[in-house]
């Protein structure tokens, strides 16, 4: 047995080491069988008992074709004996049969064994059974158990730990050829990283129980140093006294790789290379320790880059990204070595000051940061302008972990975004704030369903006949304790929280039943205008939705007009495009609300099926004194005319400013001059109890717009 392992693995031919390979031939979880030159089985070692099922006894003289499943074809074993014949070797997974009937996968090695004068004596071939490792793909994890053939680096050394003989694996690993290892002791490896500890207790472990496995640091002939996994087991002779060692071990330089890029992503941000929230969070504790023991203050930076968004969206990601590696560096600049920088995620940062005296030194770096933010960031074929909100909160007045100070210090932030005066520290008013935020965020998913909300009606007129052409829909809440909640309070609570959309879908169904009951009443009423949120498109079923609730309420698409505001859709425009011609189709009409507040995308406006263009009130309060706020009136106008689409202007409050609207040549005004916004019922009694559309003030409104056109003449 020992020659044919010998001869089998090209090993050198010292007698006093067939022992050694008969121990591992016999203990190799590999099955490993044995031919003869005709392939009639001579020898299989327990393994191969034990994966087929067949004892030796069994075997010796049959063929291995007694294993053959039938899974593969003739011309399989036809390529692999070719193979054979040709190359002396063939390795492959095949399918065989156990004696139990069942079939099983198997990784299989095959080798011719020569003797000296190149003359065929044996076959040998060792197998893996793959069952246990199909399910997780893991072929490149299996490896040969016998010597000549293992993927791991395997060593042999006597029991004064002279190497007496190594694999091909330990050379590939190494460098070592077998000829340069035999003979030296395993320190020829040694890293140098490793102090005289580790080896003591290393072989401590390995004399109290005979095995040693864990990570070391070795060096390869190259000079190299690398990571192995190694095993150390020690063998003993019949009397129990020890033989030999055996080192097996395996390159593990992929894996730690893999280990400290994982690790480096769990704490750093990608893109800016800066501490994440997990890393700055492990990193605090000791720094506020280190405060609380010498009575310092710490201050938290919550920064946030204003208009990000639209830079990314029309400049793309690419220049956005480069804009964030910027502020990285700019805020490192900006700060000491001691301080941390950390990227939240999106164009959120924090910075933490270390060892401050008072707030003012938090405020003096916070002004230095906005002075940075005024220089233009470089963004490709751009430069790109922007400014960034700055929220400070302080250890350990505005909190003693870094929850509460990153809370405090993003709450401050929001303070500063809506001021706009620059950078904010926390505050007892800004918490109080918060505390009514978060109340009326609570309270407002029930709001509807306590009959607290309602909606209002504003009247639109035509400015050159005074009568009705349309209603506005507007909501109200009047909450039984805080009183009237203003709608640019609440509003925007809804849209951060998501409950827009189901306030808006009450919105709809209450103006729709609204219609139904004027109609019920023979009342003649025009289009009421329904405002649509942003938020309420990402519903990918919104036009079958609001085509349901106008449906179910018996009401006409027609007498319905959909209201968006210029820029809400300008993050997916194109799916906005398609919900709004979807909804058109149904016999919606769609109005864009506050044009010319925002950047508008005028590349988009010709594609949006729109029928109604409503001038933002901006425009009105300036528009008799301000010759820029006509002009653009005017060119609003025109356009929205050339494109025949009927314009409304609204936030009409003054007579000069209706009188100029119908000088211009504006369809319809809306606005308190012509009325507030009011309930139904009162709605009813001004306008509709009316004749066809006469309202109460058609004939002042008429006269008066009249009157200031022959003033503004003399």
């Amino acid at each position: 047995m020992s020659g044919y392992l010998a001869s089998a693995g090209g090993m050198k031919h010292d007698e006093t080491l067939w022992p050694l390979y008969a121990r591992i031939y016999r203990d190799s979880q590999e099955a490993i069988m044995i031919t003869d030159c005709h392939a009639r089985i001579i020898q299989v070692n327990p393994s191969f008992s034990r994966i087929t099922g067949y004892d030796e006894s069994e075997v010796v003289g049959l063929t291995p074709s007694l294993l053959k499943s039938d899974c593969q074809s003739p011309d399989f074993y036809a390529r692999m004996w070719a193979a054979i014949h040709l190359d002396g070797k063939w390795k492959g997974e095949i399918w065989n049969r156990r004696k139990n009937g069942e079939v099983y996968p198997q990784w299989l090695s095959i080798s011719a064994v020569k003797d000296e004068a190149g003359q065929l004596q044996n076959y040998m071939a060792m197998f893996l059974d793959l069952t246990e490792y199909k399910s997780a793909a893991s072929k490149l994890r299996l490896h040969a158990q016998v010597f000549s053939h293992a993927s791991e680096g395997i060593m042999i050394t006597d029991t004064k730990l002279q190497i007496l003989s190594v694999n091909q694996a330990f050379t590939v690993v190494t460098g070592y050829t077998e000829e340069e290892a035999c003979g030296h002791t395993p320190a020829l490896l040694r890293s140098g990283r490793h102090g005289r500890d580790f080896y003591d207790r290393m072989w401590e472990n390995l004399r109290a129980t005979g095995r040693w496995q864990g990570e070391i640091w070795n060096r390869r002939k190259s000079g190299e140093l690398y990571p192995e996994f190694l095993t150390i087991t020690t063998l003993r002779d019949e009397q129990g006294e020890v033989a030999n060692y055996i080192g097996m071990f395996k390159d593990i330089t992929e894996r730690k790789q893999s280990e400290d890029r994982l690790k480096y992503l769990a704490h750093y941000d990608m893109l800016t290379g800066l501490p994440n929230r997990t890393l700055l969070q492990d990193m605090l504790q000791d720094v506020m320790e280190g405060c609380r023991r010498k009575g310092e203050r710490l201050g938290v930076l919550f920064i946030d880059l204003d208009r990000f968004k639209s830079v990314n969206d029309s400049l793309g990601h690419d220049a956005g990204d480069k804009v964030l590696r910027q502020m990285g560096e700019r805020l490192k600049r900006a700060v000491r070595a001691e301080d941390v920088v950390s990227r939240l995620g999106g164009d959120e940062f924090i910075v933490v000051l270390r060892s401050l005296k008072s707030a003012d030194e938090a405020l003096e770096t916070a002004h230095r940061v906005t002075e940075l933010m005024s220089r233009p960031f470089d963004g490709a074929d751009n430069e790109i302008y922007m400014n960034a909100s700055i929220g400070i909160s302080m250890y350990p007045d505005h909190g003693k972990d870094l929850e509460s100070l990153m809370q405090h210090a993003d709450l401050a932030m929001y303070e500063a975004k809506s001021q706009g005066t620059g950078p904010q520290l926390f505050n007892a008013g800004i918490g109080g704030a918060f505390s009514r935020k978060l109340r009326l965020e609570r309270e407002l998913r029930f709001a509807a369903e306590r009959g607290e909300l309602q909606l209002v009606y504003q009247p639109q007129v035509g400015v050159e006949s005074g009568r009705l052409e349309g209603l506005e829909s507007l909501l109200r809440w009047r909450h039984p304790e805080l009183g009237a909640i203003p709608p640019s309070e609440f509003i925007p609570i809804a849209e951060e929280t998501g409950l827009i959309r189901e306030i808006g879908r009450w919105v709809l169904g209450e103006a729709c039943k609204q219609l139904g009951a004027w109609s019920r009443r023979s009342r003649t009423v025009p289009a009421i205008a329904v405002n649509l949120s942003g938020r309420q498109f990402m519903a990918p079923d919104l036009a079958e939705t609001v085509r349901g609730i106008v449906r179910d309420a018996g009401c006409d698409p027609r007498q319905i007009v959909l209201e968006i505001t210029e820029s809400f859709g300008i993050v997916d425009m194109e799916s906005v495009i398609g919900v709004l011609r979807e909804l058109k189709a149904m016999g919606f009409r769609v109005a864009i609300d506050d044009f010319g507040k925002g950047y508008s995308a005028l590349g988009y406006l010709k594609q949006l099926p729109i029928d109604i263009l409503k001038i933002d009130k901006s425009f009105l309060s300036e528009l008799t004194s301000d010759p820029k706020s006509d002009a653009l009136t005017r060119a609003i106008i025109q356009m929205a005319q050339g494109m025949e689409l009927r314009v409304i202007a609204e936030g009409v409050e003054k007579q000069t400013q209706m009188a100029r609207l119908r000088e211009l040549g504006c369809d319809i005004a809306q606005g308190y001059y012509i009325d507030p916004p009011m309930p139904a019922d009162e709605l009813e009694a001004c306008y509709l109890a009316q004749a066809r559309g006469a309202g109460r003030l058609q004939a002042d409104i008429v006269r008066e717009s009249a009157a200031a056109v022959a003033e503004t003449q003399l």
